[in-house]
């Protein structure tokens, strides 16, 4: 099967789960992650996308990991399955991606090491690279599982 039939099927498995959790998609489409092998970006649009994301994006990793362990059933295979609604993503992708390299500037400016809220491996990751551009700091996570962070210190 190549990749756009794939594509299709899961876009049909993530339609047919949001009806079932009584949520109308208005616009969806899946594409391939560049650069990715076996990952794929489901994005869509709903009315109602709170219910969807929930509280700092714990309902849409929730339903993220359904809808992959749906498309394993499926195909026998792992796909690994990006879910975004309306948007919410590339919004928290640039959030923390700010508020990581404002951290990164107070900590060059007082010296004093800054610690982030606890995030999910992907946040961390994003956090991390914005991290990267700015010489002088370094980043490390800390914490285990639901209180894994990330601290800020001086090189």
């Amino acid at each position: 099967m190549d990749n756009k039939d794939r594509n299709k099927i899961i876009l049909e498995l993530t339609c047919e789960l949001l009806e079932k959790l009584n949520h109308e998609v208005e616009n969806a489409f899946v594409e391939d992650v560049e650069g990715e092998e076996n990952q794929v970006l489901v994005s869509l649009t709903v009315v109602r996308p709170g219910a969807l994301i929930g509280l700092r994006g714990r309902n849409l990793a929730a339903i993220q990991l359904i809808l992959s362990l749906m498309v394993k059933v499926k195909f026998g295979e792992w796909v690994r399955v990006l879910l975004d609604i309306n948007n919410y993503r590339e919004e928290q992708k640039t959030r923390l991606q700010e508020m990581a390299k404002d951290l990164a500037k107070r900590v060059l400016e007082t010296g004093t090491p800054a610690e982030m809220m606890s995030m999910s491996s992907y946040e961390r990751r994003l956090c991390h690279m914005a991290i990267q551009e700015i010489e002088g700091v370094v980043s490390e996570s800390e914490g285990e599982g639901e209180m894994r962070h990330l601290v800020i210190k001086l090189k």
